[in-house]
């Protein structure tokens, strides 16, 4: 099976990574494919340095994969606690199973599994479309120690997804047409970058040209159906029997900080939000890298403790 260390992505990636942000990764994953729920589940996997403490599983969100969180697995790996970073059925190099129709409920069942499978305590952290994954697979483990996020975009609500879609014209009529047609519609393929905002990404231009044009990412066909589902994802509850931590760049383009907290207060738990000084959607700029990483690792020193 084709992996990261294959494909000029990862390389330009990490360039990208060290030229315009700083971020010297040092070490590349472990890549393994898993068997979750009949999809062949392409893991990254960052040891821990020192004693394990547990395990944190990495979410990304609807423009990524498991790689692009490689920034965020490597400091917390240097704090004891072991990386597992997925790609979610339909994005990155997971195979799907043969009966998977696009419906995004898949997506915190698979990390539900992943989580129930440890034998360590768990913390999930996601980001973009991945927090509220995270928050809806701890729902269904029993496994999860402690949320992390750093957007809560409910795609419910429908000022929220029109919000998440690249224009608002779009997001108005898909929400009219998964309405009136979803059949129809469910049918219809379009290129990731044309279906979100990807330049909202970053506000770098090299690294929001790079989520745009990658063959993985934004150049990549996604069907309706799968932002359909998103939508229809409505649990009852909101519930966490875990604590949970928000930590919400301050630039935020894409999904502004508002949004997150919509979410936040409705989520009953023990529960953190703080906002980063910058930091786009995907918080690589300093000082919002810096403070983020320092949070995550109070944190993870607390559910530890």
């Amino acid at each position: 099976m084709q992996t990261f260390s294959e494909l000029a992505s990862w390389t330009a990636y990490r360039t990208i990574l060290a030229e315009e942000f700083g971020i010297d990764l040092k070490a590349t994953p472990d890549e393994r494919f898993v068997p979750v729920s009949g999809h062949d589940v392409r893991i990254d996997e960052w040891a821990a340095v020192g004693p394990c403490r547990g395990t944190v599983i990495l979410v990304h969100g609807g423009g990524g994969n498991g790689r692009i969180l490689a920034p965020f697995a490597e400091p917390i790996a240097q704090q004891g606690w072991r990386v597992l970073a997925p790609d979610l059925p339909g994005f990155g190099l997971t195979t799907p199973s043969a009966t998977f129709d696009w419906d995004y409920a898949e997506w915190p069942k698979v990390i539900a599994e992943i989580a129930n499978a440890q034998a360590e305590p768990v913390v999930l952290m996601g980001l973009s479309l991945g927090g509220m994954t995270s928050v809806f697979a701890a729902q269904q483990s029993a496994n999860v120690a402690g949320v992390i996020a750093t957007t809560l975009l409910d795609a419910s609500m429908g000022r929220n997804f029109v919000q998440a879609t690249r224009w608002r014209w779009l997001g108005r009529l898909s929400l009219m047409g998964m309405a009136l047609a979803p059949a129809i519609l469910d049918q219809i393929r379009l290129p990731l970058r044309l279906a979100v905002p990807l330049a909202k990404m970053s506000a770098n231009k090299r690294m929001a040209g790079y989520f745009s044009a990658d063959p993985l990412i934004g150049a990549s066909w996604k069907p309706i159906r799968f932002f359909r589902t998103v939508h229809a994802f409505a649990p009852q509850s909101l519930r966490l029997d875990c604590p949970l931590l928000l930590v919400h760049p301050g630039a935020d383009a894409w999904t502004p900080t508002d949004i997150s907290l919509a979410a936040f207060d409705r989520i009953e738990a023990c529960k953190t939000f703080v906002e980063l000084r910058n930091g786009s959607h995907l918080p690589l700029e300093q000082p919002a890298y810096r403070e983020l990483t320092g949070h995550i690792a109070a944190f993870l020193g607390r559910i530890a403790g």
